[in-house]
């Protein structure tokens, strides 16, 4: 699957977060880095959970899970936004860009989630100005840090509300087809192959006639407003993509159908990530390094045990035989006055005591 969402699935995913406006911050967690998970309460509708991964994702959840003491950047949040009420939800033009806008006691704020690059998290307030991020950084042509005014790298193109005048002029381009749609208007490569489909133009085509241009502009539209039917798409039952409704090409694919689109990334989150990299806590973390210290040391512990009981037996066993074992020890002694280890051994072949010697250790094996 894709590492990071494109515009169009995170235009799908904030239409069906609209259910969330209004509802109040219960509990905010930081359990990772780069991730934060709001709890809001909507009055009549109950809990809900919209779990943020910066970079890479947002969606409301149904898990949980469990976490330990807050970070530095959690208590920040609870600090500003606990309590507040969230007025609105919405995507920043044609951008990887959430805006979350709150209400508190007795201030506005807004809340960026960057879902591009490495991405970010940054609170403002109702004027833009930063208060703090996740990451503050600097590059050549904007800046994140407390104290300035926020702003993001936009597209020339805005793709929800591009005229078709501006529209033809980017086809007027003298590349591929698909190529101009997913990087110049910005739709992604999948996104891109499916105008291409449902306008019945070829994708390669490099120019095109003012008909194929409305048809291209018109089924761009068209995805835009498609109603949600969220499919989950497995290749060698493993997740590959996560689609707001059924794709022209998945004809045939192995697919599983969604309730919402948010549910669909839940599901995807639960089985291949929280699985493999489950949040747990330092108290957690202690005590399952001591158990590992017991369960080693209780291995030590039978171990020693075990050889203690069969020295024991074999001291039984020498005592109950002292006087032969002192016979056989002083008969060896005598022979090697003579005799050679290797003449002692020829000697001693199919004795009914003793069972081997060894010459090299100067050691003897007997049955008792």
């Amino acid at each position: 699957m894709k590492a990071q969402i494109s515009s169009v699935d995170l235009h799908y995913l904030v239409e069906e977060m609209q259910s969330l406006v209004g509802g109040r911050i219960d509990k905010i967690y930081h359990p990772k880095k780069e991730e934060v998970l709001f709890q809001f309460y909507v009055s009549s509708k109950g809990k809900f959970l919209l779990r943020i991964i910066s970079g890479k994702i947002m969606f409301l959840s149904v898990h949980k899970g469990s976490y330990a003491e807050p970070s530095g950047f959690c208590m920040f949040l609870r600090k500003y936004l606990g309590s507040s009420r969230i007025r609105s939800i919405s995507q920043a033009g044609s951008e990887r860009v959430v805006v979350l806008g709150f209400d508190g006691k007795d201030s506005k704020h807004r809340l960026y989630i960057e879902l591009f690059g490495q991405g970010n998290i940054v609170l403002t307030d109702e004027k833009d100005i930063i208060i703090n991020a996740l990451q503050q950084k600097k590059w050549a042509d904007r800046e994140v840090r407390k104290g300035v005014e926020y702003s993001y790298p936009k597209r020339e193109h805005d793709f929800f509300t591009i005229s078709k005048a501006d529209f033809f002029s980017v086809l007027r381009s003298n590349e591929e087809l698909v190529l101009l749609l997913a990087k110049e208007i910005g739709l992604g490569g999948k996104y891109a192959e499916e105008v291409c489909l449902l306008a019945g133009v070829e994708k390669s085509k490099k120019k095109l006639t003012d008909d194929e241009k409305l048809a291209v502009f018109n089924a761009l539209r068209k995805i835009l407003k498609k109603p949600i039917k969220a499919q989950i798409v497995f290749r060698d039952k493993k997740i590959k993509e996560i689609y707001p409704f059924v794709l022209s090409e998945l004809d045939g694919a192995q697919t599983k159908d969604y309730e919402s689109f948010n549910a669909a990334y839940d599901f995807y989150y639960k089985e291949e990530f929280a699985a493999k990299d489950e949040f747990v806590s330092k108290h957690q973390k202690m005590i399952d390094k001591t158990a590992a210290i017991v369960a080693a040391q209780q291995k030590q512990i039978e171990k020693l045990e075990k050889k203690a009981a069969d020295n024991n037996q074999k001291g039984e066993l020498l005592y109950e035989h002292y006087s032969l074992i002192v016979n056989i020890l002083g008969e060896l002694n005598r022979a090697r006055e003579t005799l050679s280890f290797d003449e002692i051994k020829k000697k001693l072949r199919g004795h009914k005591t003793i069972k081997e010697v060894d010459g090299k250790n100067k050691k003897i094996v007997v049955d008792l």
